[in-house]
């Protein structure tokens, strides 16, 4: 008998104005009593209370499936920027290890395009012109030429 009470409140399209006058803080009696005169079909209080029942689990269960999601979500982008970060660790590793000047610019001015791009996915860019670094803006090290980069690191070595 509760589910075709139930069954009443899903077949009238009731489920949103039971929903509103539940959250107003409507008695079950209250609100039986509104969704019969309403609709000019009888819901009984009990029908009311197992509706709200129901849906409070339903409710729960897509909270709890959106919260699932988003962990999955969150767990992908971890992966996402470990491996960044592996291919930036390679890329500056390279750099360090290059037999000629030309090819160790080239893996840092790689390696500065990854740790961009991984930048930009954090969403930390502040900007056209770098990133901030400790609260100074830098300039990308696609922006310099190669020479003044290897003065640069002839200056550091």
């Amino acid at each position: 008998m509760k589910m075709a009470a139930v069954n009443r409140i899903t077949k009238y399209n009731l489920e949103n104005r039971t929903r509103e006058l539940n959250e107003s803080g409507t008695s079950l009696r209250d609100i039986a009593d509104i969704l019969t005169n309403e609709s000019r079909h009888k819901i009984s209080k009990d029908s009311v209370f197992t509706f709200l029942k129901s849906d409070e689990r339903y409710t729960a269960e897509i909270v709890e499936s959106k919260t699932q999601l988003k962990a999955k979500v969150a767990e992908i982008e971890i992966s996402t920027i470990e491996q960044r970060k592996q291919v930036i660790d390679g890329l500056l590793g390279l750099a360090q290890s290059a037999e000629n000047e030309h090819t160790r610019v080239l893996a840092f001015k790689e390696a500065n395009n990854a740790l961009d791009s991984l930048d930009k996915r954090l969403g930390k860019l502040t900007g056209d012109r770098g990133v901030t670094i400790n609260n100074i803006n830098a300039v990308k090290l696609e922006e310099i030429s190669t020479e003044q980069l290897l003065r640069m690191i002839n200056a550091t070595t």
